[in-house]
């Protein structure tokens, strides 16, 4: 039985994310419209030569993202483009690439420095102490660890910026925003500058300078965009 568009075989530790990549492509060239089903998991295992583990591993994916819907006993149906969840990391990462990194950066330069000047002039002495708990990344702390530390000092900026419109845009984003900070601690010593950038912006806040905050946060994201970059260039499959 014909399964439509011509997929590759794939010969991967990462099977599962590869299938689905092609579904996607499939589903976005319009080969299944909204609406109609994925053929059957056996049909999809012989058209890629993989297992029906794996190949089930990446309806699931796609389930997940919201582009496809698996209905008991119908199959698997294709969702409108309204459905997919537009904010998870993977479907970016699928649909996208790394660009989706490169423009998640242009719009943490557009409003991080605008929140950590903010911050600097709004902050309350509980939210400075807050801050201060979060500014750090111990060297005993695993690498996820590490993002979580970092996501949520750059939290705290937002929230001591008392701007709930923006405060709601960075949580939305927070899951990308958790993967991208994965990818720049995998490089050597980033966690050592990272940290050292940290205790910069604290102390522009802390001093109510929101000149020298917005300045503080400029430089440190360059040095993400510098890591992103290494990353990408040392990683180029993941």
């Amino acid at each position: 039985m014909s399964v439509g568009p011509q997929f590759e075989a794939v010969h991967s530790e990462k099977l599962s994310e590869l299938i689905s990549r092609q579904l996607l492509t499939a589903i976005i060239d319009g080969h299944y419209p909204p609406g109609s089903l994925l053929p059957p998991e056996r049909d999809l295992a012989a058209a890629f030569r993989a297992s029906r583990i794996v190949v089930r591993e990446a309806l699931s994916a796609l389930n997940a993202w919201g582009v496809v819907s698996v209905r008991q006993g119908r199959g698997t149906q294709v969702n409108e483009a309204s459905e997919w969840d537009s904010l998870d990391p993977q479907l970016l990462l699928a649909l996208y690439g790394d660009v989706a990194f490169e423009q998640l950066l242009e719009m943490r330069r557009v409003v991080e420095p605008t929140l950590a000047a903010m911050a600097a002039e709004r902050i309350t002495p509980q939210e400075l102490e807050r801050l201060n708990a979060t500014s750090d990344l111990p060297d005993d702390d695993s690498q996820e660890q590490h993002v979580e530390h970092d996501t949520q000092f750059h939290l705290q900026i937002a929230r001591a910026a008392h701007n709930p419109v923006l405060l709601t845009m960075v949580s939305a984003i927070g899951e990308l925003l958790r993967e991208s900070r994965r990818r720049t601690f995998r490089v050597p010593g980033e966690i050592a500058k990272g940290r050292a950038h940290h205790a910069a912006i604290f102390k522009a806040i802390k001093a109510h300078d929101p000149v020298a905050a917005a300045d503080q946060m400029k430089v440190h994201l360059s040095q993400v965009e510098s890591a992103l970059k290494r990353s990408h260039s040392e990683n180029p499959d993941s």
